[in-house]
């Protein structure tokens, strides 16, 4: 005997203020358009302004490749939500020849690491403490 579950997932994550990097197009906006159906709060980053952004979904223009850009992000979502609750790190890639490791400089590299490892690690580091502290407010 098969089973279907139905859930309303409209108010899932009503009131969640959620940053969504890389949200424009591909898997971000997928991302970003299935937490609007779960009713979040949503900002979203890209290096270049959408043309189709949903008037409901705040942009911040920033480069997360860069500790500028991060810094920008952190400001303009702290200020522009008043917190966060969910943070998804979806930016990634590599503009870097596919021709091997042999071919690649050191440049490339860092501009790599930049894009994938170091823009979560500073976007997390930035957040952390305001979500800690939220934390600790609500289980007081």
């Amino acid at each position: 005997m098969e089973h279907q579950f139905r859930f309303d997932l409209s108010k899932e994550l009503d009131g969640q203020r959620v940053l969504v990097t890389g949200g424009t197009k591909g898997i971000g906006q997928a991302i970003v358009d299935r937490l609007l159906k779960a009713g979040a709060t949503i900002m979203t980053t890209a290096r270049t302004v959408p043309p189709d952004l949903p008037d409901f979904v705040g942009f911040i223009q920033a480069d997360v490749g860069t500790p500028e850009g991060t810094e920008e992000i952190i400001k303009e979502t702290l200020a522009t939500l008043g917190g966060l609750d969910i943070l998804i790190n979806n930016v990634g890639g590599s503009s870097s020849s596919t021709a091997g490791a042999l071919v690649l400089s050191d440049e490339d590299w860092l501009t790599t690491f930049n894009q994938n490892l170091f823009a979560s690690v500073r976007l997390d580091r930035g957040f952390l403490p305001s979500m800690l502290k939220q934390r600790e407010l609500l289980s007081i």
